[in-house]
């Protein structure tokens, strides 16, 4: 992709086959969507009144707000012809939030391993590219203040494209508040970081750093200084980020909702 600079390391990474949480698109079999209440208070969506619907795993998908079971009801009656889940970024979260496919250690790991090479302490030298440099400083710097005052943590930056560590000291203090977050979402913060490229904005984005039109401006800002320069291609670029949009606002939702649910209350997540 363009603007994408290489770093010289190899990212462990996840296994496809542990990333994989849902089955093949299937035709749409249904033409009602409706949320209703359960039992236990959480949230349920019912297709034509009697399918309710479930994870991969064949759990009950039990949502624990009402906001976020209209969203993820609202993606379901979107859907046309096929039930498209490529479409379905957060009901895709939910799913992974209630299955637990990953552990939350691993999904928190992997997390890191985008701090080490995020593109946001990786800058252009002004020796290589002066407008490039300046244009990222204007642009990053406030980010990585905020994310270093917000987290008190030091992040390391570089203008070489050889790998710099960061910190122990902060890499211990980042797992230790995500350790801290809601189980139900890591997945989101999972998915912001990789949609975004970067633990750093990810972070600023779910935790009040950043709104998510910042968000992707500054996770884009590389790849649109070259489409400046040498253009574009014209429906890859604007699909892209059509898709990130979607991505950025779902991860954003389910954390927020997620939050929103008073203490004690576990009964209402499935």
């Amino acid at each position: 992709m363009l603007g994408r600079r290489a770093v010289h390391v190899v990212r462990r990474g996840l296994s496809p086959k542990s990333l994989a949480t849902f089955s093949k698109d299937r035709n749409r079999f249904y033409n009602d969507v409706d949320v209703v209440r359960a039992e236990n208070g959480s949230f349920q969506i019912k297709l034509d009144g009697k399918y309710t619907v479930r994870t991969p795993l064949r759990k009950v998908l039990e949502l624990p707000t009402e906001t976020l079971a209209n969203a993820v009801a609202l993606e379901w009656d979107s859907q046309k012809k096929h039930i498209i889940t490529a479409l379905m970024p957060l009901s895709v979260l939910c799913f992974k939030a209630t299955d637990k496919t990953i552990p939350d250690k691993e999904l928190i790991s992997h997390m890191l391993e985008f701090l080490e090479t995020d593109t946001v302490c990786y800058r252009a030298s002004p020796r290589d590219d002066e407008k490039l440099s300046n244009l990222e400083n204007s642009r990053w710097n406030p980010l990585t203040d905020w994310f270093s005052e917000h987290y008190h943590v030091h992040l390391a930056m570089t203008t070489d494209i050889m790998l710099t560590p960061q910190p122990a000291q902060t890499l211990t203090k980042l797992d230790t508040h995500l350790r801290n977050q809601h189980p139900w979402t890591i997945p989101a913060f999972h998915d912001a970081t990789t949609n975004l490229k970067s633990f750093v904005i990810a972070m600023a984005l779910l935790d009040g750093g950043l709104s998510a039109e910042e968000a992707i401006a500054c996770s884009y800002l590389e790849t649109d200084y070259q489409i400046e320069r040498w253009g574009e291609v014209e429906w890859q670029h604007t699909l892209e980020r059509a898709r990130l949009s979607a991505n950025v606002a779902a991860a954003v939702l389910l954390v927020n909702e997620i939050r929103s649910v008073p203490q004690g209350q576990e009964t209402l997540f499935g």
